[in-house]
């Protein structure tokens, strides 16, 4: 296992790095002068000059592309932010816990809910309940999470005046955002839930148990269900890191400073080294949680783990 561990570690390398290089050339490539937007409209040219040469961006772009690389992968420096003059890695570390929290809270509650609701539809299949469910799961996942949240917002802040529309602060801050994101979030883990359930149950092993005797209740839910949800590990952590870098527009509807509010700010700015460095840094996180869920899956379903141990005996065998 920790050899895999570490060839997945190597390998995430390579990736993080094109990631970097295809988003520092993006920025480039699009229209807009950084010079122009911290000095303004009415700066004169040789400011503008001067301006580009202490930003660097005067240089060729395989200059500015090799010094962006060797700060990045060599020094470990994302760099600093050309409007705000503050170090993005410490800015990021301040922002990350806010996006973190919402996107945790909210997967959760989507599996707390998606889980059983899937479990049911799937145990009571072509029912009328599996029938809503089905139905219900479909259209909610169909509509965007930004509509969604303007929609919350409207009716919990502005007509009911239940809960603050903006800001952070207490739980209350957090909620009308983590129900924007919950409700795609727990459509998608209930469809697969319930189709991830169907497949098990109709399984050998599973009609074998039901002609030993036991009970539909316990060949369901101690047999099928531990097999089912393996797959919904994916489905939570792929949710969990998407939702990272996601929440750009969430975040900017509802006035979080979180990353995705940061980035933002940074493409309006034409603050490149905000933009590179944040992209770069949620790269590395969503290979991380990634290669998390990989080692999960061995610990959750034995014949992953015996896969991985076969193959070290294999190679053993072959070096004596």
């Amino acid at each position: 296992m920790a050899r895999y561990i570490i060839k997945r570690l190597l390998i995430t390398i390579p990736v993080i790095v094109c990631v970097a290089i295809i988003v520092f050339t993006l920025l480039h490539l699009a229209p807009g002068d950084p010079a122009e937007m911290i000095l303004g409209a009415n700066a004169t040219e040789v400011q503008l000059d001067a301006q580009r040469e202490i930003l660097g961006i005067n240089k060729p772009f395989i200059a500015q592309l090799g010094d962006f690389l060797y700060g990045v992968f060599i020094k470990f420096d994302l760099g600093e932010s050309w409007f705000y003059k503050t170090n993005i890695t410490d800015e990021l570390a301040n922002r990350m816990p806010k996006t973190a929290a919402i996107c945790l809270y909210s997967v959760l509650i989507g599996a707390i809910i998606g889980i059983p609701l899937g479990i049911a539809a799937a145990v009571n299949q072509n029912t009328r309940l599996d029938k809503f469910v089905l139905f219900f799961s479909s259209v909610l996942v169909c509509i965007p999470h930004f509509c969604i949240a303007l929609l919350l917002i409207v009716q919990f802040s502005l007509k009911m005046n239940l809960l603050p529309a903006y800001g952070t602060g207490g739980l209350e801050y957090y909620i009308l955002p983590c129900v924007s994101i919950m409700i795609g979030s727990f459509s998608g883990i209930t469809r697969l839930m319930r189709s991830c359930m169907l497949e098990v149950i109709r399984s050998d092993f599973v009609i074998s148990a039901r002609a030993q005797g036991f009970s539909k209740g316990y060949v369901y839910y101690r047999r099928a269900l531990p097999n089912a949800l393996i797959p919904i590990i994916t489905i939570l952590g792929t949710q969990f890191a998407a939702g990272l870098g996601g929440t750009l527009i969430l975040e900017t509807i509802f006035s979080i400073p979180g990353v995705g509010l940061y980035i933002q700010g940074g493409i309006s700015k034409r603050d490149y080294p905000v933009v590179t460095g944040s992209v770069v840094f949620l790269a590395i996180l969503f290979c991380l949680i990634m290669l998390a869920i990989d080692v999960l899956y061995a610990y959750a379903d034995p014949r992953i783990k015996a896969q991985y141990v076969a193959k070290v005996r294999r190679r053993q065998k072959a070096h004596d």
